[in-house]
């Protein structure tokens, strides 16, 4: 199929989730409108490596943590640009097509509030939804940006299934979080603190720092040879 084949072309991660699979809770959270169309395509997008290595030098460096909120943004950027390749191919196709942005969001759509992509992506069987509550591969960890695009193009053949964590006893995530804001605890709805997270990040701008963090995204052994090394040799 022409789509699976650009999305091979132009994304570094990608997968089909079958909404059906977790409808109950998708409607629950989202709202009837998020089954407008049956299949949502996931598409992973990485961010540039040479900037996520230097994250531990921003906390006592602001242009190397404006670098990193640059790159954060930039890659929003990028993996739209993406997402409208693959739109126009499955129209070009003769199906419907309806982008959700990095945040979650799209005009299209009646949703009770924005749209996770880890969601989908979870649901596609991509990647697992860490203790750091960011969407995780085994290839390149949580260093990536997502974006959905729901379609009733017929993609069932290429459904995949929910993966489960790979987190198991890691705790690095947990210990290198300045904020205090991850337990150690496998459940990402409970291990993981968005208040703590934003305090902390907050402070840090109240002291006239960027407005960025990203060790949670750095540390992770998923895409960190370092840190799985680390992994490794405690096993």
């Amino acid at each position: 199929m022409s789509i699976m084949k650009l999305l091979s072309q132009v994304c570094d991660v990608y997968g089909v989730a079958d909404l059906q699979i977790d409808k109950d809770r998708l409607i629950e959270n989202y709202g009837e409108d998020i089954l407008r169309y049956p299949y949502a395509i996931v598409i992973g997008h990485r961010m540039r490596e040479d900037i996520i290595e230097k994250i531990p030098e921003s906390y006592n460096d602001d242009t190397i943590a404006q670098e990193y909120l640059d790159e954060y943004y930039n890659s929003h950027q990028r993996v739209l640009e993406i997402s409208r390749k693959i739109e126009k191919e499955v129209n070009h196709e003769g199906y419907n097509a309806i982008i959700l942005d990095v945040g979650g969001n799209s005009d299209k759509l009646n949703l009770k509030r924005s749209f996770s992509n880890k969601a989908s992506a979870h649901i596609a069987g991509v990647g697992w939804i860490g203790k750091n509550n960011l969407l995780t591969t085994k290839e390149y960890g949580p260093r990536l940006t997502w974006a959905t695009i729901l379609t009733d193009a017929p993609l069932s053949d290429y459904a995949g299934s929910p993966m489960d964590s790979q987190c198991s006893d890691c705790k690095m995530c947990y210990t290198a979080c300045p904020g205090k804001a991850i337990k150690n605890i496998s459940n990402p709805e409970e291990s993981y603190s968005p208040e703590k997270c934003g305090e902390y990040i907050m402070a840090r701008r109240d002291e006239g720092h960027p407005l960025a963090c990203g060790m949670c995204l750095y540390i992770c052994p998923y895409g960190n040879k370092k840190s799985m090394a680390i992994r490794a040799s405690k096993s």
